[in-house]
């Protein structure tokens, strides 16, 4: 399989990322059709509170889950969150910081009680509430956080890929 195509060969290069790739795949699928039977199946037996992301890998869990964990983690290194209400979107744990290495807040969450994105909107004007996130959040990240702009209707948070503009 790692033999060049030229030689009769696939031409894989490293037989191991490839197939981390093809587990994120499988990952990203069960992401973006979370009705599918698939996804059905696996959400009941490994994560009922339909959160992949933060799922944890159970003992006893069959191959064909850990697996797919291990495509979990592999997208890990380059999912993140787009903004839509806020809702789903943990402001210290979640990648949802653009143009920011790790894509996630620096300053540490301390003692505050804030933990989703939509607690930093205001939502009688569907603006950022800059004074509390003044109070919150370091300079850096208060750059970062009122330069994403918030959507003009109502709608969900959904996972994007953060390497390519279209996501």
């Amino acid at each position: 399989m790692c033999v060049p195509k030229s030689q009769g060969g696939m031409g894989f290069c490293d037989i191991h990322c490839f197939n981390l790739a093809m587990l994120a795949k499988q990952a990203w699928r069960l992401l973006e059709n979370p009705d599918s039977l698939c996804a059905t199946i696996l959400r009941a037996k490994y994560f009922p509170d339909g959160d992949l992301l933060n799922a944890k890998l159970k003992k006893g869990s069959s191959f064909t889950w850990q697996s797919i964990m291990a495509g979990v983690n592999t997208l890990k290194h380059g999912y993140i969150w787009r903004l839509g209400n806020g809702q789903k979107i943990d402001i210290w744990e979640d990648a949802w910081i653009p143009n920011c290495a790790n894509r996630k807040v620096i300053t540490p969450k301390g003692q505050h009680l804030l933990s989703k994105v939509s607690d930093l909107i205001d939502p009688s004007s569907n603006r950022w509430d800059e004074d509390l996130i003044r109070q919150t959040l370091w300079p850096v990240d208060l750059q970062r956080v009122l330069a994403i702009p918030l959507p003009q209707f109502d709608m969900l948070d959904f996972v994007a890929w953060s390497h390519t503009k279209s996501g």
